[in-house]
């Protein structure tokens, strides 16, 4: 099975390899798992694994992992998943919670009662439990804040970042490599997501089909799971086989190669706590258009084109803008990637050691101020 270093883990990676750096031997990291961590991740951090079972996944959240902590004497435990802390306090508790899409009726068809019941027990002793939240947007703030009844100030927000690797210019050499090994089309504009409900990928084939056919093609990437097959199905009935393509999923490496060949990026998102991709892309030098809605527009500032993703005209309207206006392209491009240097995962590590620190009661002299 192939491991990807993307969504929480690369939070996860970034963050711990950025404290690491900025701290050195002033913080020993170590992993906690009933089984062994994916090589990948091993290989990106220098952290302790420490692994060890129960017989049920409560008890080994509650009374196995509390009883290491003890042993190991840790003194901050922070999960950086959404959910997992310990009812029982056994040293200062962090939990990053990116948003509360998962918690919203209108994305949580379907969900069987032993699914909900999971997340009111972790909801339960999230709140109960956890001496801080973070999270990676104002906006998922205010939606944390107001779902969980928590202060202002017991949530902190600490952006997310891209992987330096996407600041680096690729070689026209790997841009054909991977026109190649993807099958794509020689220009293209480009999605990179999930096909699951959030992601709108619906809505931008309806507004893909309102635009004229000298448009260029578009290229829909990643798996090809949740409503994949109703969107392909579109995309035939509405006869764009030959301009759309979806060449699924996108090796890790392949992706800033795979952003910089792109004419624009294209994001419909009808809810993003954060939006990684948005960063990707400006970081790469290619222009943004996103969806008005939740997180992305904090996230995107004046640096790219917002549209409404209820609407495939207006989406139509700003990509047929985008495509016509080399101009245009050019300077969204210059913005996003001044946009770009204003998050990093150097200042995240910063943010949140100091928060450990302030939690310990002990000083953060030896970090240096991150700007």
């Amino acid at each position: 099975m192939h491991y990807d270093v993307r969504g929480l883990a690369r939070y996860t990676v970034e963050l711990f390899r950025a404290m690491k750096e900025l701290a050195g031997d002033e913080i020993e990291l170590f992993s906690f798992s009933p089984g062994a961590p994916a090589t990948e991740f091993l290989a990106e951090l220098d952290v302790t694994p420490v692994i060890f079972q129960a017989r049920r996944e409560l008890l080994w959240e509650h009374v196995e992992l509390p009883r290491q902590l003890r042993r190991l004497r840790i003194e901050v435990f922070h999960e950086t998943a959404e959910r997992g802390l310990p009812y029982p306090r056994a040293c200062k508790l962090v939990l990053t919670r990116h948003d509360i899409i998962d918690r919203l009726p209108e994305y949580c068809v379907g969900e069987n009662w032993r699914g909900r019941l999971r997340k009111r027990l972790g909801d339960f002793v999230s709140v109960h439990s956890a001496d801080k939240f973070l999270t990676v947007s104002e906006f998922s703030r205010q939606d944390i804040c107001r779902f969980y009844g928590l202060s202002a100030e017991r949530v902190v927000v600490t952006h997310n970042a891209a992987h330096p690797r996407f600041l680096e210019k690729a070689m026209d050499e790997e841009k054909a490599r991977i026109r190649a090994q993807y099958a794509l089309p020689q220009t293209y504009l480009l999605f990179l997501g999930g096909f699951d409900a959030k992601k709108n990928v619906g809505a931008l084939v309806e507004a893909y089909a309102l635009l004229p056919r000298d448009a260029p093609a578009f290229v829909l990437a990643g798996v090809r799971k949740w409503e994949y097959s109703k969107i392909a199905a579109r995309i035939h009935e509405l006869g764009l086989g030959q301009r759309m393509h979806c060449p699924g999923r996108i090796d890790d490496a392949d992706l800033p190669a795979l952003y910089q060949a792109a004419l624009a990026f294209v994001h419909p998102s009808r809810y993003e706590g954060f939006g990684l991709q948005l960063v990707e892309a400006m970081s790469s030098g290619i222009p943004v258009l996103a969806s008005n809605t939740t997180s992305l527009p904090e996230v995107l500032g004046d640096a790219g084109l917002l549209f409404d993703p209820t609407n495939p005209k207006a989406i139509a309207l700003e990509i047929e803008r985008i495509y016509r206006d080399p101009n245009l392209r050019a300077e969204l491009a210059a913005r996003g990637r001044e946009r770009a240097r204003q998050f990093s995962w150097r200042r995240t590590a910063s943010q949140t050691l100091r928060l450990y620190l302030k939690l310990l009661g002990r000083s953060d002299e030896f970090l240096y101020s991150e700007p």
